[in-house]
């Protein structure tokens, strides 16, 4: 997992071939103009989702989520979330994982709760189970990205 601020992304640079690309077009701003729903970067090896409606929840009974052939970065344009990540040993599986939509569901007690603005992101790599839009202060409409690199 990786937490910093948007404007340092580039020195994450020299991980993975894919992320590079990425964290090209994050630095160029090239996602400024998405439309909404999936944005092809790179045919299905880099994308990104710009859903239209998104609104923060209380952590109350929802399940983690992994992936396993794709890295996150998540990013936020308007408001703010908190992101919970527990680690993947302290974790229950509830949900297999599914091949086709890269994503298995768990529960386990959060261990770190990161806050997610329009200054940073979060990277988040294959089987680190997390649970984004979460509430900060109180439940509202935020805008945010999420990449998917595959690995």
């Amino acid at each position: 997992m990786i937490y910093a601020e948007l404007k340092d992304i580039k020195i994450y640079k020299g991980i993975n071939k894919n992320l590079d690309k990425a964290i090209d077009f994050i630095v160029e701003k090239k996602y400024l103009n998405a439309n909404f729903g999936k944005n092809i970067v790179e045919e299905n090896t880099i994308y990104f989702d710009y859903p239209e409606k998104v609104i923060t929840r209380e952590n109350i009974g929802l399940e983690l989520e992994y992936h396993k052939k794709y890295i996150d970065i998540h990013i936020v344009l308007e408001g703010e979330e908190a992101i919970a990540y527990t680690p993947f040993e302290d974790c229950i599986e509830t949900q297999s994982y599914d091949t086709k939509k890269d994503i298995a569901f768990m529960t386990g007690k959060t261990q770190a709760e990161l806050i997610l603005n329009t200054k940073n992101f979060l990277i988040l790599f294959p089987k680190e189970p997390h649970l984004p839009l979460l509430k900060v202060s109180k439940i509202k409409d935020i805008k945010k990205l999420v990449f998917k690199i595959e690995i």
